[in-house]
């Protein structure tokens, strides 16, 4: 009996030095680098926040703390590198090993399965291969049709709620433009979110997205096992069978179309080019010698919607902020397009137009710079890798923090001023501004997103003045209004005259704002 009390007692305190002697050998490799003191069990976790804004504001203070360098943190007993020096960012960004995700993108297998964006080994770089003749600058042109039609959709949806000098939030507004514009060019088939907001698979797409970030930062959520006791869980199964539900059904309705054109294809050359979607170089398309599966189908488009609408928001609804709250920049870009597009500013730019506005692509460059759509990219050490000189042992998660190199003061001069000019005069090294990524898996697809924000932007600017939510919020002098990457005393001065207003930058997958991204819009009259 008490044999069996003492045996009971004793196994949590076996599991602790379990736990700890595998974590000492990671603590003396990992002591090279600064980073808080940890405690037993908890690690850095009773000091790193409770919700992704929290975090996010605490990496940038430990990033400040520590000589805006490398340093590692602890969440329980592992460990995590948060890298920002160029050098290491070269060395893995560069590898062709250390592409192993970290564990946070397991949340989204259920979903997207083994995809371009969670795989790794042998089936990424085959897939990655395979899936790149798919944003050919042909592919690209039958896309910004797509994205134009969606984007005079947006404008008069904006003519609607803005009316009257309204006040609304841009990133609301954006989240369903960007998806429509990734189901007509993924998939060819149009769900109509901006009109129909309510749907069943709109819903499903926002429910599934709020869940990932829900659940990102839940210690127990993270796992399916416990998670499938929560509550919740029953609702997001349902949110999942609808999303894959609806992606197979377009899919075998693809394939059956497909196959009636083949069945009757006409040898008439004048016969127009039809459009293609993403889904259709897929069904084309062959890895090993054979045709994909529908399994290996579904992961790739349901990867190409996921990434593809979640950064674009993103990325639309911090640059239609930053236009609002820098009057400056603005009237340059608004001055470019008419440069380019004459006196025809109520109709769609070209594919040639969009590559001659210069200051629109460094206006975006500098967006990204400050709000990057993709704050951080996690890597997974899957065995120890010798980084710069250092050793990085086994299991320790490597997140490459590309939202504080933009406001790294070695690299970029004033980094808390909005200057888009700043691109042509200032050349940061290529791995000191990677918004995208770099090397072998950088993204895919940042073309079709570069030119998707380029695209809503410029039709944005030509169509309406761009306001803050009130007068008061105007940047005069290009300063920004954002709180992090400061010294403690600034971010003190600067949070004491928060307005309500301000974004809450919030960081999971992709960076969005917590309070929203509010601004008015007044109609230019040409």
């Amino acid at each position: 009996m008490w044999l069996a009390v003492l045996a009971l007692l004793a196994l949590p305190l076996l599991v602790l030095v379990y736990f700890e002697l595998r974590a000492s050998r990671r603590r003396r490799m990992l002591k090279v680098f600064n980073g808080p003191a940890p405690v037993p069990v908890l690690g850095n976790a009773n000091r790193v926040g409770n919700t992704p804004a929290e975090i996010l504001a605490t990496i940038f203070d430990w990033w400040q703390e520590y000589g805006k360098d490398n340093f590692v943190f602890w969440i329980g007993y592992t460990p995590h590198l948060a890298v920002t020096n160029p050098k290491y960012l070269e060395y893995i960004l560069n590898s062709q090993s250390l592409i192993q995700k970290s564990t946070i993108y397991e949340l989204l297998h259920p979903w997207l399965g083994y995809g371009l964006l969670t795989s790794h080994g042998s089936k990424w770089h085959k897939h990655r291969k395979m899936i790149t003749p798919s944003f050919h600058f042909n592919i690209l042109q039958d896309f910004h049709e797509v994205m134009n039609e969606n984007s005079t959709k947006f404008i008069a949806q904006l003519r609607r709620d803005a009316a009257g000098d309204s006040i609304i939030d841009f990133q609301d507004h954006a989240h369903y433009l960007t998806l429509d514009v990734i189901c007509d060019t993924a998939m060819g088939v149009p769900i109509n979110a901006m009109e129909h907001r309510n749907s069943a698979i709109v819903q499903a797409f926002k429910d599934m997205c709020l869940s990932v970030n829900m659940r990102a930062f839940h210690p127990f959520k993270r796992s399916n096992r416990i998670y499938s006791l929560s509550p919740e869980y029953a609702g997001y199964q349902r949110t999942l069978k609808t999303l894959q539900d609806f992606t197979y059904d377009i899919i075998e309705k693809r394939v059956e179309t497909l196959q009636a054109g083949q069945n009757s294809s006409s040898s008439d050359p004048s016969s127009p080019r039809k459009k293609m979607a993403f889904l259709d170089t897929l069904l084309s398309s062959t890895v090993d010698g054979r045709p994909l599966t529908r399994q290996e189908i579904y992961e790739e488009v349901s990867t190409f919607m996921f990434e593809g609408h979640d950064t674009t928001t993103s990325g639309v609804a911090f640059a239609g902020y930053l236009l609002s709250r820098h009057p400056e920049a603005q009237q340059k870009m608004y001055q470019e397009q008419c440069n380019v597009m004459g006196s025809e500013l109520d109709r769609d730019a070209t594919f040639q137009e969009i590559a001659q506005m210069k200051y629109l692509d460094l206006f975006i460059k500098e967006a990204q710079r400050v709000y990057p759509s993709v704050p951080m990219i996690g890597r997974y050490a899957d065995k120890d890798y010798m980084i710069n000189g250092t050793l990085v042992p086994k299991g320790t998660t490597i997140n490459l923090a590309l939202v504080l190199l933009g406001y790294n003061d070695r690299i970029f001069k004033d980094p808390h001023h909005f200057r888009p000019e700043r691109f042509e005069e200032e050349k940061p090294g290529p791995f000191e501004y990677v918004p995208f990524s770099a090397g072998p898996r950088n993204c895919i697809g940042q073309k079709f997103a570069l030119l998707e924000l380029k695209t809503v932007i410029s039709k944005l600017v030509r169509s309406f003045e761009v306001l803050p939510a009130v007068d008061e919020l105007l940047s005069t002098d290009g300063q920004l209004n954002t709180y992090l990457g400061l010294s403690p005393a600034e971010k003190q001065r600067r949070e004491a005259g928060r307005h309500k207003y301000d974004p809450i930058l919030s960081a999971v997958l992709t960076l969005k704002s917590d309070n929203g991204l509010h601004l008015r819009l007044r109609e230019r009259r040409h």
